[in-house]
């Protein structure tokens, strides 16, 4: 006799269990019938609310950087200076930096909130709204976020 046919084994030798009925499927316990559906639906739930997540997260990330990139824009703009303005001051005109920074925000859904001038040194502020693509019930479905720049006015020259 193959030790495998003894009673109480599995057909690998291991103890214990039932051996399977020649054809190798054995019929399910009582107490596992319909299992399987419960669990199914709770591990698509948790699935769908995970990619519910992520893609909501990504979109506001996204939204942020938008916001910073635009804060970046505006401030390398509002320290621009042409030639004669060099030569005329020692510093950028404050207004006129304003005005640039404003323009490179128009259009974007981002507000200019501040544009400080020192010298050659501009920093530029800037707030937007970062929408959710899946708002939690019950929770917002929007957040305000900010950024800021600095950024310097001067000449580059060759190799420096």
């Amino acid at each position: 006799m193959n030790p495998d046919d003894t009673p109480g084994r599995r057909p690998n030798g291991a103890p214990g269990g039932r051996v399977p009925p020649p054809g190798g499927v054995s019929r399910p316990l009582a107490r596992d019938r319909g299992s399987v559906m419960p669990m199914t639906t709770a591990f698509v739930a948790v699935v769908m609310i995970g990619i519910f997540a992520l893609v909501s997260a990504s979109q506001a990330w996204g939204q942020r950087r938008h916001i910073q990139g635009v804060a970046d824009a505006a401030a390398r703009a509002a320290a621009q200076m042409d030639i004669a303005d060099a030569r005329r001051s020692l510093s950028i005109d404050p207004a006129a930096a304003t005005a640039r920074a404003n323009a490179v925000a128009a259009g974007t859904g981002v507000t200019v909130t501040g544009v400080d001038v020192s010298g050659f040194q501009v920093t530029v502020s800037v707030t937007g709204s970062v929408d959710y693509a899946f708002p939690a019930p019950g929770l917002p479905g929007s957040m305000s976020a900010s950024g800021s720049a600095i950024a310097q006015a001067g000449i580059v020259t060759a190799g420096g």
